[in-house]
């Protein structure tokens, strides 16, 4: 068992684990996917960000750059002529300070104009050939020339480098014109690129190329010690269109980003290598994969608890199955597999039990009725829950009760279930349940309804007449009062017994209602129906209905008695009507004493000691009819073994000679032996036969004739179906083997 606990077990943790880690493998995936993505996005946007940022500045410093060219351009100091005159040269002078002054990029400035062998800058006047010797890094004058007047636009020299090789920016004057005059060259820092540089790149390694108009590097970095094929990059400079992506240069792969300036018409790229830019994103990956391990063990661990969760019902189902049943074996390796095949097994119980309380049906009804009848309303009510579970429900607000009295032949020949439906469906509004008194022949109706109306219990009871009617040409029936609820049936019960044994009496009436029995007595002497059902209560045994009565009897004595004389009369009468019950019901009594009490005793006495003998005396009787009930029973059974052989034993016989009817009488066999009567018989007669046929050397036809059979071959027939072989068969077989 431990084995297939551990198993289901595993099974249950198993397919959590299973339910959590597909969606969530799959959600993993996708967030680490869309975090590398996204940090990469982020790297690289920001360095296109960072481009665009250096870009702009490069445009507003050129921009500036432009505005001192053009500024100069229109300077009167500094004009071709003016400039020319030995005297204006100091102002020529002062004027290109200032506006080296007013810039923060430029380091000098230097102002050349063609045909002129001189060049003019903050720092005085100069010789073109000092310029050149001492300025730059031109070895002759004819490149510087050439390098100088060859654009129409201002551009970065490539070819002009200043002293400690500085970048040097070139304004022709006047921009943009067919012919140009002069130029003037802007001495940048040598920081103006570099710093610019650096903030693009940040904390990577990499190179940033600044590329001119002609896609011609003008600046770049040295921070990268790998070179990079600047055929490549001026390619993707060429497009002129912001790019971003990844490149393999030279065989390494690059994360490189483009901008490009439509004012200067440069181009800004960086080339990041891809190792740099996944060295980041695994530091980040890592922790993605930490928090997502983290996730798992945690969802394991929920898992697992969930599975012993659910599993854990399962285990104490087989316990509890263990504990109820400990023979119960356990054949499957599944517990749900023992779990269906236990339920299968009490359903299956429960189907046998079913058919079993049905047909037991009959008789548990009768016996709840009776305790209705006899006012054992404890024992009533906890059988309640059994009689819902057989859909027997006294359930009507009203209910009373009425009787009649049948003889043997009678009760033997009427099918009283059938009986029952048919007084049933005489009025909707009522129920009937009936039950028979073996003691006395006598059939009780208990009818419930949800109306106290007279007019329908009166046509209730007419339409029963009817139909009683085709069994008994003159029935007697008796009619209790109706009570509210079921607390009060065996007091209706009282009422309709007496009311019958009047019936009886009277030549006139066939119906008679307990009320009506004051109307038809004589009004000088005790009212006949307290009498009547002071017996009735007697032979019931109910003692709670006879003491009520025998109070009932003296408060009228006391309230009708005009002299002391009748009063003693009428008392003798109460208590020769309780000796003649009793003595009646055969229950032992000490007459005598009975009447020295009412002799010696005061009326207040006599009415007590009646009372306290009336309990004793109705426990005694009730005693006595559980006792000839008992040995009625065990009469019946003792009668079926002695006579089981006899060729005229019937059931109908049987409920004549026992004074019951055929349908108690079978209900009464089938709940004793399990079996139906006729089953019952053919057993007996089937347990003789083959004990004479083993005990006996007698022809098969005599035993069988001798059980009570007269048709041979048909016995024979039966006896094979149930037995598998014929009885000669079977004298062969059990006769061998006891030799």
């Amino acid at each position: 068992m431990k084995k297939m606990t551990s198993r289901l077990m595993l099974q249950y943790i198993f397919s959590y684990l299973i339910i959590f880690f597909v969606p969530f493998s799959v959600m993993a995936l996708i967030l680490y996917h869309n975090s590398v993505s996204s940090i990469r996005e982020e790297i690289e946007l920001s360095n296109l960000h960072n481009l665009n940022h250096v870009k702009n500045l490069t445009d507003s410093r050129m921009q500036e750059l432009s505005k001192i060219g053009t500024l100069i351009s229109y300077d009167p100091n500094l004009t071709p002529y003016m400039i020319k005159m030995k005297e204006n040269h100091p102002d020529a002078i002062k004027s290109l300070d200032k506006y080296k002054e007013n810039s923060s990029i430029i380091t000098d400035l230097y102002l050349y104009y063609n045909e002129q062998d001189h060049i003019y800058s903050s720092e005085g006047l100069m010789s073109t050939n000092t310029f050149i010797e001492y300025k730059t890094t031109y070895t002759e004058m004819k490149t510087f020339l050439m390098d100088i007047e060859s654009s129409t636009y201002p551009f970065i020299s490539n070819n002009l480098k200043l002293s400690n090789n500085t970048t040097a920016y070139i304004y022709p004057l006047p921009s943009g014109a067919v012919e140009q005059y002069g130029s003037v060259i802007f001495k940048l820092k040598d920081s103006f690129f570099k710093d610019m540089i650096n903030n693009i790149l940040g904390t990577y390694e990499g190179k940033v190329f600044i590329l001119d108009h002609n896609n011609k590097v003008i600046a770049t970095n040295n921070r990268y010690s790998e070179t990079i094929d600047l055929n490549q990059i001026e390619k993707i400079a060429s497009s002129k269109k912001s790019f971003i992506g990844e490149l393999k240069i030279d065989g390494n792969s690059y994360s490189i980003s483009s901008v490009n300036s439509e004012r200067s018409n440069w181009s800004f790229v960086a080339a990041i290598p891809t190792e740099q830019f996944y060295g980041k994103v695994s530091k980040f990956s890592t922790f993605i994969w930490l928090i997502i391990l983290g996730i798992a063990a945690a969802a394991s661990i929920l898992a697992i608890m969930l599975g012993l969760y659910q599993y854990r019902p399962i285990k104490k189902i087989i316990e509890f199955i263990k504990n109820k049943d400990e023979s119960l074996q356990f054949t499957s390796n599944n517990e749900l597999d023992t779990v269906r095949n236990t339920l299968e097994n009490i359903y299956l119980n429960q189907e046998q039990l079913n058919k079993i309380v049905l047909h037991q049906e009959p008789l548990v009804r009768d016996q709840c009725l009776m305790m209705l009848l006899q006012g054992q309303m404890d024992k009533y009510m906890q059988s309640e829950g059994l009689l819902e579970s057989l859909n027997i429900q006294i359930d009507g607000p009203y209910s009373f009760v009425f009787t009649t009295e049948l003889t043997s032949r009678q009760l033997s020949t009427i099918d009283m279930k059938k009986l029952e439906l048919s007084s049933s469906s005489l009025i909707k509004e009522v129920t009937i349940f009936s039950v028979e008194l073996i003691n006395n022949k006598t059939m009780v109706y208990v009818a419930n309804g949800n109306s106290d109306n007279p007019s329908v219990k009166e046509r209730l009871i007419n339409e029963f007449q009817r139909i009683l009617m085709k069994h008994n040409p003159n029935p007697k029936i008796g009619v209790g009062e109706t009570y509210k609820g079921i607390n009060h049936i065996n007091r209706s019960f009282i009422e309709a017994s007496a009311a019958l044994e009047f019936a009886k009496l009277s030549e006139k009436r066939d119906i008679i209602a307990f009320t009506e029995i004051d109307e038809l007595n004589e009004k000088m002497w005790i009212p006949k129906e307290y009498l009547l059902k002071l017996s009735m209560s007697y032979k019931q045994g109910d003692a709670e209905i006879a003491s009520e009565t025998i109070i009932t009897l003296f408060n009228w004595l006391r309230d009708n008695s005009s002299s002391i004389h009748l009063l003693k009369g009428m008392t003798y009468d109460v208590v020769n009507t309780i000796t003649k019950t009793v003595n009646d019901m055969n229950v032992p009594c000490n007459f005598g004493k009975i009447y020295q009490l009412i002799e010696r005793q005061s009326f207040i006495e006599i009415e007590k000691n009646l009372i306290e003998m009336t309990i004793d005396i109705c426990a005694e009787i009730s005693k006595t009819k559980e006792s000839q009930k008992n040995q009625l029973e065990q009469n019946i059974l003792d009668y079926l073994t002695n006579h089981y052989a006899e060729y005229e034993l019937s059931l109908e016989g049987m409920a004549e000679q026992f004074g019951l009817s055929s349908s108690y009488l079978s209900r009464f066999i089938k709940e004793q032996t399990g079996t139906t009567f006729s089953q019952y018989v053919w057993n007996l007669r089937t347990d003789e036969v083959k004990k004479q046929l083993l005990q006996t050397n007698s022809s098969i036809k005599k035993i069988i004739s001798e059980v009570g059979y007269i048709d041979v071959p048909n016995f024979i027939r039966k006896f094979k179906n149930s037995e598998g072989i014929t009885p000669g068969q079977f004298r062969k077989l059990y006769t061998k083997a006891t030799e």
